[in-house]
């Protein structure tokens, strides 16, 4: 039973000026966390102790005298562990609409990390203003997504850049590393940079390795060519000096269940030449996006009304047919995939919510073949498009890669709003779910190594200063929860749930969840890049 005890007297501590900056008066503690099983971060055995925070940051670890906390929290028999980090998230969509982003400090995330998979808002620096103007829940930094910068010098451009083209995409690049962004990512799998090169991306890459950045990339196949695409992305990123991060890892087609030296060959060659090669991995077998992959590039080039237009001509429409057949509704392990692909997000036919193209079609009276459902999928897209899930994956698989020391826990999610749509349940569970099913349950991880994956491997995979540990000097980010509870609730029928199991969240010294509810503050601060303090001291 967790207790609260409020007390206001002085008592005398000792912090160095030189370090913390805070003047030779004594002073109390603002906050003790008292009699916790510490799992630091680092990937070590918990330890029990106790925790002072003064202001935003961890000033003390070791025995508290209780009557030198302003406020105390007993967490005997809980769980202190460091503020979970998520790299590879969608948040930059809806930051500014719902900056107490609930259902991620619900899970005990308390850092964000935006603009993946090649989208990002630009520019950077309106964004972050207006953040800062609106105050934010937790710690929020954005890479610069390479399909946004293609977009806004190239349009829907099929060829490579001309030099011009290119040298404007680079000073785009550059004017956003130096507003604070943290890398380039890439959606190699979407429009428009599934029609760049890889001579393209080592270029573009040049301006972020000059501000320290990392290169992320959504690569441009997670089946049979799977080994070839991380291969590209090991490329940009040894040409340029820089970190890859390999987004949402997966063997996401049944021809290729199984096949992991496809996956680890590759990383675990290039690291062994000096190349720093991440993974980030989402702890389900389903994945989630629009349906636009499902189609051929060549047929959205020019943009969606070329698309449109495209469709009127019969032999063409049926060469896109055969296409998404064979990309999307193919199948060799004979699995039925009309009952695996869902419609998570339709705004033209909300009805299709949280059904499969199988129980769409027998709606729509029509027989549940691949035929008809191509045909579908061909309608929704032209309609505006949807958010799909696509039960793609082996959990055997799954459990091996997360197992990797080179991955770390992350959603592939964004900000939800409860009751819209029927998302992915990793925006509301991901970080308790490995906790819950793989730590607790199935036993692929220990605690502390989860934890590692969730914490400082993120923090050192991005250079996030201060953050990723509980370690004096660090900032107090915290969550604190019940081993034996914490757990996701969300499900891909019912996603909408928040954890259950969590105590309390601190964000920069600040309480944002107690008891499991949200306080409503807002302490969170915009994380920046190297870029931002280079452009200051220049």
């Amino acid at each position: 039973m967790k207790r609260y005890i409020l007390l206001g007297s002085i008592c005398l501590i000792f912090i160095p000026i030189s370090f913390f900056n805070i003047s030779a008066t004594t002073l109390s503690y603002d906050i003790v966390i008292k009699d916790g099983f510490i799992i630091n971060g680092s990937g070590n055995p918990w330890f029990k102790t106790d925790i002072g925070i003064v202001g935003s940051k961890i000033v003390k670890i070791g025995l508290i005298d209780p009557k030198c906390g302003k406020k105390v929290i007993v967490a005997k028999g809980l769980i202190v562990a460091p503020g979970f980090i998520d790299v590879h998230t969608h948040c930059d969509r809806d930051v500014l609409r719902i900056p107490t982003v609930d259902n991620y400090i619900l899970q005990g995330v308390t850092t964000v990390i935006g603009g993946n998979c090649g989208g990002h808002p630009f520019p950077l620096n309106e964004l972050f203003e207006q953040i800062k103007s609106n105050g934010i829940s937790l710690n929020f930094g954005c890479l610069i997504g390479h399909n946004t910068i293609r977009r806004e010098v190239m349009g829907f451009k099929m060829e490579p850049p001309t030099e011009t083209e290119l040298e404007q995409m680079k000073n785009l690049i550059d004017q956003e590393m130096k507003a604070g962004g943290f890398g380039l990512s890439t959606g190699l799998a979407y429009l428009p940079g599934i029609y760049s090169n890889k001579d393209e991306l080592v270029e573009l890459a040049s301006v972020v390795a000059q501000y320290g950045g990392i290169y992320a990339s959504h690569i441009r196949d997670q089946g049979d060519y799977i080994k070839e695409a991380i291969e590209e992305a090991i490329l940009v990123g040894e040409k340029n000096g820089i970190p890859v991060e390999i987004s949402h890892i997966k063997l996401a087609k049944d021809s290729v269940w199984g096949k992991l030296e496809k996956i680890t060959r590759p990383v675990e060659d290039a690291r062994s030449r000096g190349v720093e090669v991440f993974l980030d991995q989402y702890p389900y077998t389903a994945t989630s996006s629009g349906f636009t992959s499902s189609l051929p590039p060549w047929a959205f080039e020019g943009g969606r009304e070329k698309f449109i237009e495209r469709l009127k001509d019969k032999d063409t429409y049926n060469k896109i047919k055969k296409h998404v057949i064979q990309k999307r509704l193919t199948s060799t392990k004979k699995i039925n995939t009309l009952e695996t692909i869902y419609i998570a997000y339709c705004k033209k036919n909300p009805e299709y919510q949280g059904k499969n193209l199988k129980e769409i079609l027998k709606k729509q009276g029509k027989k549940p073949t691949v035929f008809n459902a191509a045909d579908l999928i061909i309608n929704i897209e032209k309609n505006g498009g949807a958010q799909g899930v696509f039960f793609q994956m082996d959990e055997k698989d799954v459990e091996h890669l997360m197992k990797l020391p080179y991955t770390m826990h992350a959603s592939d999610g964004g900000i939800q709003e409860i009751g819209k749509g029927v998302p992915h349940p990793r925006s509301y569970g991901t970080f308790p779910r490995v906790i819950a099913h793989y730590v607790r349950e199935k036993r692929i991880l220990s605690i502390e190594e989860a934890i590692r994956k969730m914490t400082s491997l993120p923090a050192q995979v991005f250079r996030l200063e201060n953050r990723g540990l509980i370690k004096e000097g660090m900032y107090a980010d915290i969550v604190i929860f019940h081993m034996k509870e914490f757990k996701d609730k969300a499900t891909f029928s019912m996603p909408h749930q928040y954890s259950e199991g969590l105590e309390y969240v601190f964000v920069n010294g600040e309480i944002v969840v107690e008891n499991n509810k949200h306080t409503g503050r807002k302490p969170g601060m915009v994380l920046y890049g190297h870029g931002k303090t280079l452009e200051k001291e220049n």
